[in-house]
């Protein structure tokens, strides 16, 4: 998995991956200083400016002046870890002489003790690691490793790092900070540009690996565990590889480990700007946030980003196919045949969905994500608190998500149908108990237009409802007696009289979930006493000029006998439509 990533990224990048990471380097919130010679080759404040990241524009202000130089500074004097400082009290956290890093709050003094948590051991003790490294690299794997890199970039100029200490301890304390910022103060001692790269390479060689003990030594060189997503520890045994002479999991060279590095501090930048769903192949590299969705044909790897104190990479997959369209059109039907007036209710303006012909999966993942999820599917499709207080939403978001995830994003159906189906009802039982009459009918109608994308079949439930609609209107408002034929029309039936007698509530609020023992009921006979109970709670208010219509559709109901199971759906269905004793009467010529 990891070194197809690492091969894909580079294909794109090659040698200009350095440079790409540095065009969209994410500083860190804080006041970022530039400290330089000046005439006298005196050390003086050259350059200050605050940056601060943009929750809305997802980035930083890249048209700071120096901004550029800023990041190179910083991308090379970060630590790899907040386990691998230099200051072994983790105060100062930056990792060679020509920077200097703390988080505000350690100048200010302690309300107890009167004293700041930087102070001048802890300076001393920062550039006395820095003046000598090999005091930090004692151990003989971690020495070796130190060696090497001294080779090749030479020993630490000590008449630099002494001149930078001395402008620290007399300044460092008096600079004009708002210590009530919870964020960083960044120095940077401007000598060399040049000078950056290579301390911060002195730091990194040594401190690259997860952990020097774990290094071998071989004719080519020495190899070792990778730091990036990798825990082990003496407190993890359960990750080595115990049926190995060599039990470490993972072993690279120092070449392949800083060109790994250099692929999750790419990934870093992008988690960074909350870029955290990443399409990647041989040509191309595509990195969306959460909410956004392919707008092309896509072939290639989807990894799926999570900002900790790294990049950590939370999926991983092969999209062999994948297509912004449906593969068929989707076609959301208004199977209720409610008024449009009631079925936009709700709608906000920047709403884009309405009853339509439905071609991308975009405007299908808007659909769902409204009508299902209270607007709240495409933002949680990976959270760990769902922020639902209904148990049944939130049962339905957890268990559908992955599945409608895997559609949207990667092209995958497979299942989708079958968990959504589940997922639906458990919304719309939802907007039944909460009295959520619109969102109801908007359900539905969704319900079933998923239904039939789904499962196709002759007969549509739109027109089935029609004809039961157009049958059982003719035998309300005509004025003779008449029977019920079949038990989907009788189950239509009993939602529209549960419908007409809970309307008979003097109660401020009517719940739809009064309806709930109707649809809910085990059998025909349990329903018609749930039936006659409400007719004994509600007939006292019958309206007389209506009442005619209403003997007619409750005679038909306690007169029919259900020959299969309850059907909750066409309960449901004639529940929510409109009520035919409410509807006028055709005039025949």
């Amino acid at each position: 998995m990891l070194n197809q990533i690492i091969d894909s990224i580079y294909k794109n990048y090659g040698n200009t991956l350095e440079d790409v990471i540095l065009d969209n380097y994410v500083p860190t919130d804080g006041t970022y200083i530039i400290v330089k010679p000046d005439k006298n080759n005196d050390l003086k404040e050259f350059y200050r400016t605050e940056i601060l990241f943009d929750k809305n524009k997802k980035d930083v202000d890249r048209s700071i002046e120096y901004f550029k130089l800023i990041c190179k500074m910083d991308y090379n004097s970060r630590l790899v870890d907040m386990n691998k400082p230099i200051d072994p009290k983790k105060i100062i956290q930056s990792n060679n002489y020509l920077s200097f890093f703390v988080k505000k709050e350690s100048l200010k003094n302690d309300d107890k003790t009167g004293k700041s948590k930087l102070n001048q051991e802890r300076i001393d003790a920062y550039y006395e690691v820095l003046k000598n490294p090999f005091n930090k690299y004692s151990k003989k794997k971690a020495a070796e490793n130190y060696k090497e890199v001294e080779k090749d970039i030479g020993e630490v100029n000590l008449e630099k790092l002494f001149k930078i200490k001395e402008w620290v301890n007399n300044n460092i304390f008096d600079l004009d900070l708002d210590l009530k910022q919870k964020n960083y103060l960044k120095v940077f001692f401007l000598v060399d540009e040049e000078d950056f790269k290579r301390e911060g390479k002195r730091y990194l060689v040594p401190n690259i690996y997860n952990n020097n003990d774990y290094n071998l030594k071989t004719k080519k060189g020495i190899v070792g565990l990778p730091n990036d997503n990798m825990g082990l520890n003496s407190k993890k045994p359960y990750l080595e590889n115990k049926t190995r002479c060599v039990t470490t999991p993972y072993l690279i060279n120092q070449s392949e480990v800083l060109k790994q590095k250099k692929v999750f501090d790419y990934l870093f930048n992008l988690a960074s700007k909350r870029k955290f769903n990443i399409y990647l192949n041989d040509f191309e590299i595509k990195a969306l946030s959460d909410g956004e969705i392919l707008g092309d044909e896509f072939q290639g790897f989807y990894i799926r980003l999570q900002k900790g104190k790294e990049a950590e990479i939370h999926d991983f997959d092969v999209i062999s196919e994948y297509s912004p369209y449906l593969k068929k059109k989707f076609n959301f039907q208004n199977i209720l045949g409610e008024e449009s007036e009631i079925l936009y209710k709700g709608k906000k303006d920047n709403d884009i969905w309405k009853y339509e012909v439905i071609k991308k999966k975009k405007e299908l993942q808007e659909l769902i994500n409204i009508i299902f999820f209270n607007r709240l599917l495409m933002t949680n499709y990976f959270t760990e608190d769902v922020p639902f207080k209904e148990l049944h939403l939130k049962r339905a978001l957890l268990m559908s998500r992955n599945q409608l995830f895997s559609w949207f994003h990667k092209g995958d159906s497979s299942y989708v149908w079958q968990t959504l189906n589940k997922a639906s009802g458990l919304c719309l039982k939802n907007s039944l108990e909460n009295g959520y009459f619109t969102k109801a009918i908007n359900q539905f109608n969704l319900i079933y237009s998923l239904k039939e994308y789904f499962e196709g079949g002759e007969e549509k439930m739109a027109d089935i409802l029609m004809g039961i609609r157009t049958e059982l209107k003719g035998k309300i408002l005509e004025d003779k007696e008449d029977y019920i034929k079949n038990d989907k029309e009788y189950f239509y039936a009993v939602g529209q009289l549960t419908s007409y007698l809970l309307g008979k509530s003097k109660g401020k609020n009517k719940p739809l979930s009064l309806a709930n023992p109707i649809i809910n009921a085990k059998s025909d006979a349990i329903l018609k006493k749930k039936i006659f109970r409400l007719y004994m709670k509600y007939n006292y208010d019958l309206d007389l000029d209506l009442d005619a219509r209403f003997k007619r559709l409750y005679t038909m109901v306690i007169g029919y006998e259900a020959e299969g199971d309850i059907q909750g759906d066409f309960i449901t269905a004639g529940y929510l439509s409109k009520k035919i004793i409410y509807e006028k009467k055709e005039n025949k010529l």
